[in-house]
């Protein structure tokens, strides 16, 4: 990393069949001003001298309160009309790593991930489980119906029609995405933080990649940070956090080159996301192999935020 690039930050609000026609402007404004206040939280806690953890975290947690992501507030419904919530937090320093799955009331998941990644004696937790040790550490606790959104039920009622028995993912417009970050600061560290309420008329109980280590999110100071977005099933086949850092470490890759290939591993499998990267020299990637994926980047001299291939 440059001495003029001390921090770098990177954040994405989902990967999938984003239409231009099907968005519209108030929508495409909305969105695009939430990922700019998401780059601005994350960007605060980088310029004062704070840590990627904490930053990682101020721009998903941004993220998990508005309603225009599958995270938090916007959070998909399940096949019973229920949310169910999962987060995972990494650093890239000790590898310590926290993350959770199938939560029902934690108001923003990545909170109680970082809590997790800091306790040391456990990285995963699931369900009612979760959720007790949230409230034994006082964090914000919502009734389940608190997630709801006319939106998000206008598009349960969708995909039921589709088929009542399918989980759903990217029919037309039916995704505003996981949420996720990534982030080098000051000293060099690097981390990653991934949020999401899963897939649409998800079967009660399921768990994506975003809750697993190494498959929605990886960091490694020696390599890079990795938070990922799509079709969780393919992304945990492919293991395409980790792989991103291991094809640099022992596959001899470019930074970019190893991004891009576990994105193509994936959809060689038939899968079908994004994810955003930072290498331990601050530099970004941002591969996709969907129709967009809201995104946007940060550093000490730049700022930009995209859903395809041009800046907003």
């Amino acid at each position: 990393m440059s001495k003029k690039n001390t921090f770098s930050l990177a954040i994405h609000g989902g990967a999938g069949v984003i239409d231009k026609e099907e968005l519209s402007k108030a929508e495409r404004s909305a969105i695009v001003k939430d990922l700019h206040a998401s780059l601005e939280a994350g960007e605060t806690v980088l310029r004062n001298g704070g840590s990627a953890i904490e930053a990682v975290c101020a721009a998903v947690r941004s993220l998990e309160d508005s309603a225009n992501f599958n995270a938090g507030k916007g959070a998909v419904y399940s096949r019973s009309g229920k949310h169910y919530l999962e987060a995972s937090v990494m650093e890239g320093k000790e590898h310590r790593a926290g993350a959770l799955s199938n939560s029902k009331h934690i108001k923003n998941p990545v909170d109680m991930a970082k809590i997790l990644m800091e306790r040391n004696d456990i990285v995963m937790l699931d369900g009612e489980g979760v959720d007790q040790m949230a409230k034994d550490y006082n964090l914000p606790l919502v009734e389940n119906d608190w997630f709801d959104t006319p939106f998000r039920a206008q598009q349960w009622e969708l995909a039921k029609k589709y088929a009542a028995d399918q989980t759903f993912l990217d029919h037309s417009n039916f995704k505003k995405g996981t949420v996720g970050a990534v982030a080098i600061d000051q000293n060099g560290l690097v981390a990653a933080a991934t949020s999401t309420g899963g897939m649409t008329n998800k079967i009660d109980g399921r768990i994506g990649d975003t809750a697993l280590i190494g498959c929605g999110t990886y960091a490694d100071n020696k390599t890079c940070a990795v938070s990922c977005t799509g079709t969780g099933e393919y992304f945990i086949r492919a293991v395409v956090a980790a792989t991103v850092s291991h094809l640099m470490e022992y596959g001899g890759l470019t930074f970019e080159e190893a991004a891009q290939k576990a994105i193509d591993k994936q959809a060689d499998l038939g899968g079908d996301g994004g994810l955003i990267a930072i290498d331990s020299q601050g530099k970004i990637t941002m591969p996709y192999n969907s129709e967009g994926m809201y995104r946007g980047y940060v550093t000490a001299d730049e700022k930009k935020v995209y859903i395809w291939n041009q800046p907003e």
